[in-house]
């Protein structure tokens, strides 16, 4: 048996050769990937819920960093959480590679008198840059999207007035928040809280919304409405309305 099997395979080409007997790259690269997926991911990855969102913006709040970053961390954990957001979408790789034609700006902020709308450029399901409006609403509680981020504006201007083009959110030195240092000082914060920090990364604010709107049984359109998901083609015929994603903001804030 076993000389059959040696026989069909000398008289077999490499699956992965092309007739040149040159490596087929792709082909390779395709079933790396299979592997990845196909590979148990035992890491843990947990949600910052709502309630563990409150813990990190009030120890904030007495204080943990400098006074700047302490509100900065305040501005970008509720507006990630309100607003459904990928890290990559508010943090840049690298601080030098900011692109104000595709990263987070001041300019991307549109200020009314209840609501901010926040204009992304371009997130993991729009690779065309079509764009989308994230709509941030004045809630009757104490971590409101729209007072901490207002608050973080006005005092960002009175540190450093910016161009339209430059960083929405900063660190100290004024450079483009980059994703390290806000996944460090989260866990960091994370850890004063009480929380193992490990099972913590820059996807759980996303995830923690995701659960909270779960829990306050907000309807599944309007989550991923509100999620931005691609999937259930259906949702891309639901239009809903600004009082409806405000009520559905209001309940997040109740759990």
């Amino acid at each position: 048996m076993w000389n059959k099997i040696q026989i069909f395979k000398n008289n077999c080409k490499d699956p992965l050769e092309s007739d040149n007997n040159t490596p087929l790259d792709r082909l390779s690269y395709i079933l790396n990937s299979v592997k990845k997926l196909q590979k148990p991911n035992n890491k843990k990855r947990l949600p910052i819920t709502f309630e563990i969102l409150e813990k990190i913006i009030f120890r904030l709040r007495q204080g943990v960093f400098t006074p700047f970053i302490d509100l900065m961390l305040e501005a970008v954990c509720t507006v990630g959480f309100y607003g459904f957001m990928r890290c990559g979408e508010f943090t840049v790789l690298k601080a030098n590679q900011f692109d104000p034609s595709v990263n987070l700006c001041i300019g991307d902020i549109i200020l009314h008198k209840d609501m901010i709308i926040l204009k992304l450029k371009q997130s993991k399901t729009d690779p065309f840059r079509k764009g989308v409006d994230i709509q941030l609403h004045k809630v009757k509680n104490q971590i409101c999207p729209f007072k901490i981020l207002v608050k973080y504006l006005q005092v960002r201007e009175s540190l450093k007035q910016g161009l339209p083009s430059d960083p929405l959110f900063i660190s100290q030195n004024s450079l483009a928040l980059e994703r390290n240092y806000f996944i460090n000082c989260i866990k960091q914060v994370l850890s004063i809280c009480g929380f193992n920090p490990d099972h913590y990364n820059g996807h759980s604010l996303r995830i923690g919304a995701a659960t909270t709107a779960g829990k306050a049984h907000i309807e599944d359109h309007l989550v991923k409405t509100l999620g931005r998901w691609s999937s259930d083609s259906y949702c891309r015929y639901i239009r809903v309305s600004s009082t409806s994603i405000k009520y559905a903001q209001e309940l997040l804030g109740k759990y």
